[in-house]
């Protein structure tokens, strides 16, 4: 969900910022709603109302105008104001895991970095390690972080992950407590190239699986634990998102995290027209379940036919 990872990234820039003017307690806040997004099931942009995003916990009013106010302009004028203070710090710099506005700035003073390429560059080179409070440790740290500053952009082609995705199917399955688990998003569709990589697992521990999967040999740079979600990178650099459900869930969590967005868009809005609701957890009648342990069962009760993955877009048969 490039929305959700994106403005969280925003929301932690934001808070380093203040915390470096000495600001009290709006870093704190900034980092819980950025961790919220970070942990969100579904796309941001879904929330249409300002009440709605109000309704996440660790997001008030403040931080839900800043996240409506990206998700339309693609910007945060709060954010470009804060740099805009500090010197013209590039904000492509403020991107970078455990780069905050000071080392930054320091670099920017020292070697006249200017941008991730920059920092790679220097840091490839050895050139930070002599700098205060610049430790070889650091130095390696910060080259490791501004490659993934470009692979979360990056799309990868679908046929160099197959035997990734396989790898990782088999060795969630065989973790104790593991009931179900497929592949979902981008991947399942079968689009040629591919964001992140979702999963879906289906388990009544979900704390110990979370933990088990964490641990796993091929998991690298752990960026959300918990027994909802667990996010981390392969060694490719490709984020994989595991979200770990509940059995009687499983089709409607199936249906909603494989897409497309306007598939689901689409599939909601018919749920509407017959007075029901449609989401991750289920097809609802007010507080009745309808159906949500088969995708099959979803559709059926929509009275459409079974919609292929690949084939999955705003147009229903």
């Amino acid at each position: 969900m490039e929305n959700n990872a994106r403005i969280a990234v925003l929301l932690r820039q934001i808070a380093a910022l203040l915390e470096e003017q000495g600001v009290d307690f709006k870093p704190t806040a900034y980092r819980r709603a950025a961790k919220v997004l970070d942990e969100l099931k579904r796309d941001v942009s879904s929330f249409k109302e300002l009440k709605e995003l109000e309704g996440l916990p660790g997001i008030g009013e403040s931080i839900a105008k800043k996240i409506q106010e990206y998700l339309k302009t693609k910007r945060i004028a709060a954010l470009d104001k804060l740099l805009g203070m500090q010197g013209g710090i590039p904000p492509t710099l403020m991107e970078v895991e455990g780069l905050g506005p000071k080392r930054a700035r320091q670099l920017q003073m020292a070697l006249g970095i200017q941008t991730v390429a920059d920092l790679a560059r220097a840091a490839g080179q050895g050139k930070l390690k002599g700098l205060p409070g610049f430790s070889e440790t650091m130095q390696a740290k910060l080259l490791a972080n501004t490659k993934r500053v470009s692979e979360r952009t990056r799309r990868f082609p679908r046929e160099e992950l197959k035997d990734d995705v396989a790898t990782l199917l088999k060795k969630i399955r065989s973790v104790s407590g593991v009931e179900r688990c497929e592949v979902a998003g981008s991947f399942r569709r079968e689009k040629e190239t591919v964001g992140d990589i979702d999963v879906l697992v289906v388990t009544r521990s979900a704390k110990n699986v979370s933990d088990a999967i964490a641990l796993l040999p091929f998991v690298r740079d752990v960026v959300a634990h918990g027994d909802k979600k667990l996010s981390f990178d392969l060694k490719s650099g490709i984020r994989v998102d595991i979200r770990l459900v509940k059995r009687d869930q499983w089709g409607a969590a199936l249906l909603y995290f494989t897409g497309s967005k306007e598939h689901n868009i689409a599939l909601r809005k018919r749920a509407i027209q017959r007075g029901w609701k449609l989401n991750e957890y289920g097809l609802f009648e007010g507080e009745k379940i309808i159906a949500s342990r088969e995708e099959e069962d979803i559709y059926k009760a929509l009275e459409l036919p079974y919609t292929e993955p690949r084939q999955r877009t705003d147009i229903l048969s």
